[in-house]
């Protein structure tokens, strides 16, 4: 089973209880086993004493069980502009309340906020497609990594793209790990030639709730493998 960071020494203000999540706050919870992780996401229903009510989790149109012994489950939940929290082990169960099937999720931990400097850059290391605005002509890249702030993207040094310091650029890339697509918007605010590559830092042009969930659950996944290779 995956060991996950120990949180035991928390500050106060940086934990939060399930009962205090409200409906404004988007969830995802991470399967893992010793082989692979997956990230799944539902809609938040209401919340009563320490148990998380929510749309039930279905996968082709099947509602999952989650009693295996063999699974971690870890939760995260965020509010937009805020800094996501993150329940390393949790619980889930299905549940029916006036004929409704939800699925509940308790944990016997505290959730944790993801300090915003340990997830400032996440190693994404995916091709994708790049543009520059105005221009519209698509060109390959690598997406180096992804911040709340910005991205760094790699251009083949022997490519005709030539992207000037302050252009904005919109980059397209797939994670199929987590089976979503991404595009996000920044203007370059730097730039570094080497032996192969041109990289390219972009600040985003403007706060992306989505990129804050990526790099939570980004972060978490590393943390599984990382702990994984220690077994």
């Amino acid at each position: 089973m995956p060991i996950l960071p120990d949180y035991a020494h928390q500050e106060k203000e940086d934990c939060m209880e399930i009962r205090e999540i409200t409906s404004t706050f988007k969830m995802s919870i991470t399967i893992s086993n010793q082989q692979s992780s997956m990230t799944l996401h539902s809609d938040i229903a209401f919340v009563e004493g320490d148990k998380l009510y929510v749309v039930p989790f279905e996968h082709n149109g099947v509602i999952l069980n989650f009693n295996s012994g063999s699974v971690a489950i870890s939760m995260i939940a965020y509010q937009e502009e805020k800094t996501p929290y993150l329940w390393k082990i949790v619980q889930i169960n299905r549940e029916t309340v006036d004929g409704v099937n939800y699925h509940v999720i308790t944990s016997p931990m505290s959730g944790v906020k993801i300090n915003r400097r340990e997830n400032f850059r996440v190693f994404i290391g995916i091709d994708g497609k790049a543009t520059v605005l105005g221009k519209e002509v698509p060109f390959d890249v690598m997406v180096k990594d992804v911040s709340e702030s910005g991205f760094a993207i790699l251009v083949d040094v022997t490519s005709q793209v030539k992207i000037n310091k302050n252009e904005a650029v919109m980059i397209d890339f797939y994670d199929k790990a987590i089976d979503e697509k991404f595009t996000l918007i920044g203007r370059v605010v730097r730039a570094e030639v080497d032996e192969r590559y041109v990289l390219y830092g972009c600040r985003l042009l403007k706060d992306n709730d989505l990129v804050r969930r990526y790099i939570a659950n980004k972060q978490l996944a590393n943390r599984v493998n990382s702990n994984k290779k220690k077994i």
